[in-house]
């Protein structure tokens, strides 16, 4: 957390959140570069007090980081001196986020143990994926759902297996794509997490792909022994962070921390990094995460870190200043996200012409536009323009 909060016009790419908003996502990294100043550090611990002491004001915004948040004030000595309605928030937020993680830690073990069954491979994404690689047991990063990415080739077969396992649901607002390349499943009882099986990260319409590299590339996950237990290679997860930003559409929230701990701690080659967005028609996207990172979160970049270039590397991929301009105002907007779970004709608006800015493309969006006008026909339901949530 920095001791000096920047002023917020700097912040272009995120809502207009207050300043605490901002110190609570800093003061949850848990890899931070400190400064040997005594009087910096008396100053932080300070700063830290203040933003905790406020953070009741946040539980709903922030409540997937507050184990983080609790182990901050542990390793800052400054539990004790916080309010006792904020002590009471960090520790029984954190309990019930240490059971329901393990929880679904057991609950995943079940999935993996009938995939494996039948030789099925799987790479795990975000929560489920940075559960002991960049987060402990003890100060989880909590989440809603488990992610679960799986080859074509075995799609069918694995949707029959989960299908024993879990009820399949239907999403809250189904559309025409509904269940493309995404699928929901609910445990058959009340314990337990929900699933989302994927067989693409996002519509592969939109983005181009490379899902042979992104298979040969993953690597196992450290905390399973199993070899068909994978997660995605630094680069592709931080691309996979920020093309998971543009479809909520949200780029400064806990995301930003996961963003933070993947480039701190697994140090993905940001020149590769971007040599594949580029493939991908995800630099945009990239673009925008990245640059949260470094503003809003002080992140380091290994390659400028190396080169001791202060320029920034992201300059080789920062968008035209309309096109900059174009990504404000789209993620800014009050219609950025559905209005109490509706999609008002703005908001949809809204998310068609995001399509075209964060792809820097013309014919993938109109591509993906004609496909939906086309399943309209064939379904005999209205014509609506079509969003990023399928």
């Amino acid at each position: 957390m920095n001791t000096k909060p920047r002023q917020q016009s700097q912040y272009d790419f995120v809502k207009d959140h207050d300043q605490v908003y901002f110190d609570l996502l800093r003061l949850a990294r848990i890899t931070e570069h400190y400064e040997n100043d005594q009087n910096n550090k008396e100053a932080y611990k300070k700063a830290a007090i203040t933003a905790l002491n406020q953070l009741p004001l946040y539980a709903k915004t922030h409540k997937r980081l507050i184990p983080l948040l609790n182990a901050k004030a542990h390793k800052l000595n400054i539990y004790d001196q916080l309010l006792p309605q904020s002590q009471q928030l960090l520790t029984t937020y954190t309990q019930q986020g240490i059971v329901t993680e393990l929880a679904k830690k057991q609950q995943l073990n079940n999935i993996i143990e009938k995939l494996s069954e039948h030789n099925i491979p799987l790479i795990l994404l975000k929560g489920a994926a940075f559960a002991g690689v960049l987060y402990s047991p003890q100060a989880p990063r909590t989440s809603n759902d488990l992610d679960i990415l799986i080859q074509k080739k075995h799609w069918h077969q694995t949707v029959a297996i989960i299908k024993k396992l879990m009820n399949y649901t239907q999403k809250p607002q189904p559309d025409v794509f509904g269940d493309l390349y995404e699928l929901s499943f609910i445990p058959k009882t009340k314990v337990g997490a929900a699933l989302d099986l994927h067989s693409s990260l996002i519509h592969p319409i939109l983005f181009n792909i490379n899902e042979q590299q992104l298979w040969e590339n993953s690597i196992n996950h450290p905390s399973y022994n199993n070899n068909l237990v994978k997660i995605l290679s630094p680069e592709h997860a931080l691309i996979h962070q920020a093309l998971h930003a543009y479809k909520d559409m949200d780029f400064g929230k806990y995301n930003l921390v996961d963003s933070h701990e993947l480039i701190s701690v697994k140090k993905p080659d940001i020149q590769k990094t971007i040599a594949i967005a580029k493939e991908w028609g995800a630099t945009n996207s990239l673009y925008v995460l990245l640059k949260n990172c470094v503003v809003i979160m002080a992140t380091e970049l290994e390659n400028d870190i190396k080169n001791s270039n202060k320029v920034n590397i992201l300059t080789q991929i920062k968008p035209s200043l309309f096109t900059c301009n174009a990504l404000i105002k789209l993620l800014k907007s009050r219609f950025s996200q559905p209005i109490k779970n509706s999609k008002p004709l703005k908001y949809r608006l809204n998310q068609t012409m995001a399509q075209f800015v964060f792809t820097g493309s013309v014919t993938r969006p109109l591509k993906l536009q004609w496909l939906f006008v086309k399943s309209v026909f064939r379904q005999g339901r209205q014509v609506e323009p079509v969003t990023n949530e399928f």
